[in-house]
């Protein structure tokens, strides 16, 4: 009885001790994102399948194609980087606006000329050319979600 009492009482100072460690971690989202290019509007379409819900002024966007690399978020929106960056059917108040399960948003690029391409900063997406994105969450720098495309 003594040596089960020990070992319960052992099993406890070390469980509290341990837990210690975990409880400072910030849970970042996950969620299932699909993207979507449409060349003719200048745009990438991302909508939320499911998964956590995250605000669109806390994340940031990936892009990849070959060596070419970009990242920008709503701060970035109206600059060389990226023209737009909201939810579909928002109306306008983008700052605060929280993507869940149905809904959808997109980033809109420089229009290259006669359906040359779009270009995200130094990325620029023509047709055929394949690409890989990650929506990043910007408090904690973990992945949100990830996939590629092809234009």
């Amino acid at each position: 009885m003594l040596m089960l009492s020990v070992t319960v009482l052992i099993a406890a100072i070390v469980s509290t001790y341990a837990g210690g460690f975990t409880g400072g971690a910030e849970k970042s989202p996950q969620s299932s994102i699909r993207a979507s290019p449409n060349l003719l509007q200048h745009r990438i379409y991302f909508e939320h399948n499911g998964g956590d819900p995250f605000m669109l002024s806390s994340i940031k966007v990936v892009l990849r194609e070959h060596d070419n690399k970009t990242s920008f978020s709503l701060n970035d929106a109206e600059t060389s980087l990226v023209r737009n960056f909201s939810e579909i059917g928002s109306g306008g108040n983008f700052k605060d606006t929280t993507i869940q399960a149905g809904d959808t948003f997109f980033s809109e690029g420089e229009d290259l000329g006669s359906n040359a391409g779009m270009k995200f900063g130094n990325v620029v997406l023509k047709t055929d050319t394949r690409a890989t994105w990650l929506l990043v969450d910007k408090a904690s720098g973990r992945t949100i979600s990830m996939g590629s495309f092809v234009v």
